[in-house]
């Protein structure tokens, strides 16, 4: 028997439909995309912001990333009184869109940075000043000479002599020629003279006791 092209047609038509709607009974089939396989609603996912579709709605968002409603509701300046039931492609505005929600949700989902730890600020502790006293150390200049006790020695020299008051024709008289420089020692002059210094010694402490 031949089949006319219009019945082919319309058989065709029919077995196309009827696959269809026995896949949507059995609960395999959906052609919204908001529907599983298995007759379930679609769910954005937790770790990934881009399944948020338009369709979806506000209690579908607030539960997958554990966002308060009304926080999420000020963050875009959205009525207070929106309903969680309201899709979000229904809210989109100059202050509100699937995006900036996406990226608002994924920045709510990075980790935290530590903050720094400061390094605790030591203070000064204040010492109390010590207070010291130097006392000036006077220290005979290089042409200031510090006269010894009135006594003739090894180490006596003519401008101690001087100092003791000595007249100089004593002193010359007695080593027997003009003063040698002041600071040159009575011994070492006498000695390279070549007299003895006991009895030079002895003569000149008579001189100098007469001073006293």
């Amino acid at each position: 028997m031949r089949i006319k092209p219009y019945s082919f047609g319309i058989l065709v038509l029919a077995i196309f439909l009827g696959t269809i709607l026995a896949f949507q009974a059995a609960g395999i089939w959906s052609t919204s995309g908001k529907m599983t396989g298995s007759g379930e609603s679609v769910q954005p996912s937790a770790d990934d912001v881009n399944t948020i579709k338009g369709w979806m709605t506000l209690d579908q968002i607030v539960k997958t990333y554990n966002v308060a409603l009304a926080e999420l509701l000020a963050q875009f300046i959205l009525p207070a009184d929106t309903p969680a039931s309201t899709a979000i492609k229904d809210l989109e505005s100059d202050v509100f869109s699937v995006t900036e929600l996406r990226s608002w949700l994924q920045s709510r989902m990075q980790p935290a940075k530590p903050d720094a730890t400061a390094t605790p600020i030591q203070q000064a502790t204040s010492t109390p000043a010590v207070m010291i006293t130097i006392e000036p150390i006077t220290t005979p200049l290089p042409t200031e000479h510090v006269a010894a006790d009135k006594t003739v020695t090894g180490k006596a020299t003519f401008q101690d002599l001087l100092d003791w008051k000595v007249p100089e024709e004593a002193i010359r008289q007695i080593i027997g020629g003009d003063l040698p420089a002041p600071t040159t020692v009575i011994k070492d002059y006498v000695t390279q003279k070549g007299l003895e210094f006991a009895p030079v010694k002895a003569a000149l402490q008579v001189e100098v006791d007469k001073t006293k």
